[in-house]
């Protein structure tokens, strides 16, 4: 028992290692505007690097530690986020901050499909809502301990732009040599066949996953635009030249988010859909409210309801289409689920890059607000005009093509 949950712990520490890489370098992201002299658009750009390499990981070698093991592919990942923080530490110029965030987005989609396997298949007594209880946390603790670390470091400490990932590098020796120590969990007999995901949605479930993406779209859209362009906002239209503040923020909007999470994770999804898309209307109102009138506290108050509220929006989201995927099918669905989200997370950030180009940041971010309410408003109204449970809406022939008996569909969404 204790050697299970020593294992469990090891692989929990993954989660928080990739998650706290992952967020880590966006109070950095000022400070290499200033010395690139990068636009918003390159930002974003550099950001958005991330997202293209972990949607080629999720789909090329998502499925791969069924194949060859857990170990096998946690070891090469590790691995990889400690090259991704050499390339942040020697960087002299964008191109290697593109290869960076690339390099860390395929570590985060080859760690995160092992380990969240892991994670089940290592609780001692299989208690798979246990396992993803401990994900949740491991990923809501690295989301937001690691801007807030990199942002005090950079503010207080000497070369800030390489001893944050000097640190890095030191956890990252750390996960290579615990890794030996991890149990494998996929028997020769269990190892199946490794193929690319290939993203798709079933027909009779269309309706209710485009309400799911919806939301996952308003949720990761703000998020994006938070990990991308908050500390340039803080700077430049808040006028708060901090980088301690600015990692200060972004650990703000992901610790009250993972609390939301943790605290209505039992509300059912339309609930927790609807609630959490309004409120992130509500919060980025009122944060271009506190960027255009520069007060701080309203900003920070926007920041705590955005946070809390697309948090509740993701959480909504997954939960949907968790209840509508059906079991032969799931990890199609979750792939196209995938592909929305993070989509969502790069595409807004570069839009209102290009928009600050053309005509500025502050109306930029307007734009964007009102599109995001906009988008909110048609979510929620969809949500709450949906059915209930969307599978009693079928018809026995498109049950079939689900790989479902008619009388499953009383179990669809509550």
């Amino acid at each position: 028992m204790a050697s299970s949950r020593r294992a469990l712990g090891i692989v929990a520490f993954f989660m928080l290692l990739t998650t706290l890489a992952s967020n880590a370098p966006s109070p950095l992201y000022a400070l290499y505007q200033q010395r690139f002299h990068l636009s918003a658009l390159g930002v974003t750009g550099v950001f958005a690097a991330y997202a293209g390499g972990v949607m080629v990981a999720l789909f090329v070698i998502g499925g791969l530690s069924d194949a060859v093991g857990r170990r096998r592919v946690l070891a090469p990942a590790l691995l990889l986020i400690g090259v991704s923080a050499v390339l942040f530490a020697v960087a002299d110029g964008v191109g290697w901050l593109y290869a960076a965030r690339g390099v860390q987005g395929l570590a985060t989609g080859g760690i995160t499909g092992a380990a969240t396997a892991a994670l089940v298949e290592l609780e001692p007594s299989g208690d798979r809502q246990r396992a993803s209880y401990l994900n949740t946390l491991m990923y809501v603790s690295g989301a937001a301990v690691g801007p807030l670390l990199f942002g005090f470091l950079a503010q207080f400490a000497p070369w800030p732009l390489h001893l944050p990932f000097l640190l890095e590098l030191g956890l990252v020796a750390v996960a290579l040599v615990a890794v030996r120590a991890l149990p494998e969990t996929v028997t020769p007999e269990a190892r199946r066949p490794w193929r690319v995901q290939r993203p798709s949605v079933p027909r009779p479930i269309l309706g209710p996953f485009v309400l799911a993406v919806l939301a996952l779209s308003v949720a990761w859209g703000v998020g994006g635009l938070y990990a991308a362009l908050s500390p340039t906002i803080d700077r430049q239209l808040l006028h708060v030249h901090s980088d301690a503040a600015a990692g200060a923020i972004l650990f703000v909007f992901a610790a009250v988010g993972g609390i939301t999470q943790i605290a209505l994770r039992r509300w059912p999804s339309w609930r927790s859909i609807s609630v959490g898309v309004l409120g992130v209307a509500v919060g980025m109102s009122l944060v271009f409210w506190g960027e255009a009138a520069q007060v701080v506290a309203l900003f920070l108050l926007g920041t705590l309801l955005t946070g809390s509220a697309s948090a509740l929006a993701f959480l909504g989201s997954l939960a949907l289409v968790n209840e509508v995927a059906p079991p032969a099918r799931r990890a199609e669905l979750v792939s196209a689920w995938n592909l929305v989200g993070y989509l969502s997370l790069s595409v807004p950030a570069i839009g209102v890059g290009l928009l600050s180009d053309a005509v500025g940041l502050q109306a930029a971010t307007g734009i964007f607000t009102a599109v995001v309410a906009g988008l909110a408003l048609v979510t929620a109204s969809a949500v709450l005009l949906a059915p209930r449970r969307p599978l009693d809406r079928l018809s026995d022939d498109e049950l079939a093509e689900l790989g479902l008996n008619p009388a499953v569909a009383a179990s669809g969404l509550g």
